[in-house]
């Protein structure tokens, strides 16, 4: 059984980003975890000071959490199992440790709104946590509805080691049973070190048995180019690599029209560069799947 984590901070768009992982749940028959971190403070207290946690807040959130599992089992006729996770600690550590001791396969969060740019398109706690997650992210627009995940679009500037996020990805789209296109994307204003053949190539290499297309994209603006990119072909997910120096980083630091900023629809599939499961890691040529 797989399982999905769910983090809350009881908002409407964590709701929705719940919803929409029940609806992944039911597709794929996995199970669920819904956490409230309960945030301890950052800042170093005053020499001989000492918080002491408010248990009541605790349980408070406990109840509310058992509110939300026995909405969904009601609603979903039980499908798919429900857990619920309340405890006090800081939201990325503590997510990420609950992501391995729980072997979790895929985060889902919601997205909020912020002040800068990257946390204005996927949320403070989103981008905070896909930055340093140890396992895929699934970033839920807050005006995203439900539907399968049938099509998920990979974009790329292949400028470094792609194995360990293709990995994932193909692991993730096997889960789902959806295919899979590869955008190469190439800024207008740099020469292209790769064709599509040595791509391809790569590729095929180390995953021989999979199947997917792949389109190059030369675009002066990368986040409009795949915006259009979704539209046109009907992706579900649009899915990056988190590494440093690396296509996620130019991608959310450059500049993008605020209507794109606020009307992105699509989810956002974030793929780490040190996941915790190891067969991710793994360096066989062995495919994940076989077909889609």
């Amino acid at each position: 059984m797989k399982t999905i984590l769910v983090p809350t901070d009881f908002s409407k768009n964590a709701h929705n980003a719940m919803r929409y992982a029940a609806g992944l749940a039911s597709q794929v028959e996995a199970k669920i975890i819904i956490a409230h971190i309960i945030h301890l403070p950052v800042a170093p207290l005053e020499s001989g000071m000492v918080i002491t946690p408010d248990m009541h807040l605790e349980e408070d959130f406990s109840l509310e959490l058992g509110t939300l599992a026995n909405n969904l089992r009601q609603e979903y006729n039980n499908q798919f199992a429900i857990e619920t996770i309340c405890q006090y600690g800081y939201l990325t550590g503590d997510l990420n440790d609950l992501v391995k001791t729980h072997q979790v396969d895929l985060v889902v969060m919601g997205t909020h709104g912020a002040t800068n740019f990257l946390d204005k398109l996927i949320g403070t706690n989103s981008s905070e946590f896909s930055k340093s997650a140890v396992c895929p992210v699934l970033i839920i627009p807050a005006v995203a509805q439900f539907k399968q995940i049938k099509h998920i679009a990979y974009a790329s500037d292949f400028e470094s080691e792609e194995g360990v996020f293709l990995r994932q990805l193909f692991s993730i789209a096997q889960l789902f049973q959806a295919k899979v296109s590869i955008i190469n994307v190439i800024d207008d204003k740099e020469l292209n070190i790769l064709s599509d053949t040595q791509v391809v190539e790569d590729i095929t290499s180390q995953f021989p048995e999979v199947v997917y297309s792949i389109a190059q994209m030369r675009i002066h603006d990368v986040l409009e180019g795949l915006h259009a990119f979704v539209e046109e072909s009907q992706a579900d997910v649009l899915a990056v690599s988190i590494h440093k120096r690396g296509f996620f980083d130019e991608l959310f630091h450059s500049s993008i029209s605020k209507k794109l900023i606020y009307h992105t629809t699509s989810p956002l599939l974030t793929l780490p560069e040190n996941p915790y499961q190891k067969s991710w890691e793994s360096t066989s040529t062995h495919s994940p799947y076989s077909s889609i």
